[in-house]
């Protein structure tokens, strides 16, 4: 009877011991599972997310090429069966998704026929309007150079007929815009988007784009042209957004070669990290506190106390006296390495670099005598 039990129990273990395995099995199964289904959500998550940006960009036209093209529209034409050869001719990239917002936003409908002239640039609003609009001369290409203030690009839009001049102060002064960059500058005043209107080449619509939306495109350009190398160049040096954007400001005012960029920082990062020449002496700053972007500087505009005097006032200006390029953000987060505090213009827009303030003062005279000769050469 025991020698059965025995038996009996020792058959028993083995029966269990093979439950186990299996489970443990069924177990590590079921991980591996898991973690195949984690990594194929996050695949998946990825290039929805990348396939998102595409076609923001495509529809809010943020960063496309600025062409002119030629559409001939045939007649009895609605403005649907034009998105494949509105992709075809790359206006838009995704004739689908061009589709599909105008069923959404109510915007398809008969188009005269006729040639139409239509850009990359151009949003699908933009497009949908051109379309349906009998004149097709209603866009607008607008540069904005590097270095224009707020009051120049206002000055700017006025002229080209895309806003007018009330609206634009509306919004420009009072709009509340939602980018990220913007958080810490909330709420809107005075100039308050100085340095975040990026210069570039734009396409609107003649007055038919709300003021917002022109602004909005700008501030979208900044926020995708302020990248990576920009971003992280900021956190290397221990600076802010803001205070990026305002060294930016200052080498695009102060500097006329490219090749100077990242010297001109240089010389601004070593001023502001030094006590013994905490002042940064920059007349292009001056000059915006005096309302000006150009002219000789008097000694009475020299003592004039403003913010922006930084002559009379340690460290940065308090905000961006222009709107700077994507060359002089990258300078302004990548300085050159070298031991200059002084520089002075040349004729030919150049600068002599010194360490010392006698050397300063020779290169000084070099500069005076540069002037002189080229007055006299063209006299």
């Amino acid at each position: 009877m025991n020698q059965n039990n025995m038996q009996y129990d020792d058959y028993d273990d083995d029966y269990y011991d093979s439950q186990e395995q299996n489970n443990q099995k069924k177990q590590n199964k079921g991980c591996a599972s898991t973690f195949v289904y984690l990594i194929t959500i996050l695949l998946i998550s990825i290039v929805l997310s990348l396939v998102a940006i595409f076609v923001a960009n495509d529809v809010f036209a943020l960063v496309k090429d600025d062409k002119d093209i030629i559409l001939e529209v045939p007649q009895n034409t609605k403005i649907s069966k034009l998105s494949g050869e509105l992709d075809k001719k790359d206006v838009v990239n995704y004739g689908l998704i061009f589709k599909i917002f105008l069923l959404v936003t109510d915007k398809d409908g008969e188009v005269l026929a006729g040639s139409y002239k239509l850009s990359p640039s151009m949003d699908y609003a933009q497009i949908a309007r051109s379309l349906r609009n009998t004149d097709t001369q209603d866009t607008v290409t607008v540069t904005i150079p590097e270095g224009y203030t707020i009051a120049q690009i206002k000055q700017t839009l006025i002229e080209k007929g895309v806003c007018s001049e009330d609206d634009l102060n509306e919004a420009l002064n009072n709009y509340p815009f939602k980018h990220e960059f913007l958080e810490d500058k909330l709420p809107p005043s005075q100039n308050w988007l100085e340095g975040y209107l990026f210069p570039d080449t734009y396409t609107f619509y003649k007055d038919g784009d709300a003021v917002k939306d022109v602004i909005n495109k700008m501030l979208n350009n900044f926020d995708n042209r302020f990248d990576e190398n920009i971003i992280n160049g900021a956190e290397e040096l221990g600076i802010s957004i803001e205070e990026a954007v305002i060294i930016a400001s200052l080498i695009e005012r102060e500097a006329k070669v490219a090749e100077e960029f990242s010297m001109i920082s240089g010389v601004i990062h070593n001023r502001l990290n030094s006590s013994k020449f905490p002042y940064l002496e920059i007349d292009a700053s001056l000059l915006y506190g005096l309302g000006r972007t150009s002219g000789e500087l008097t000694k009475k505009d020299l003592e004039t106390d403003t913010p922006y005097n930084t002559y009379l006032h340690k460290g940065l200006p308090p905000t961006p006296i222009c709107n700077p390029g994507y060359n002089a953000l990258y300078a302004a987060t990548h300085p050159d390495e070298h031991d200059y505090y002084f520089y002075v213009a040349m004729p030919d827009g150049s600068h002599l670099f010194a360490s010392t303030n006698s050397k300063h003062e020779q290169n000084k005279e070099k500069a005076k005598e540069a002037f002189a000769e080229a007055a006299n050469s063209d006299s």
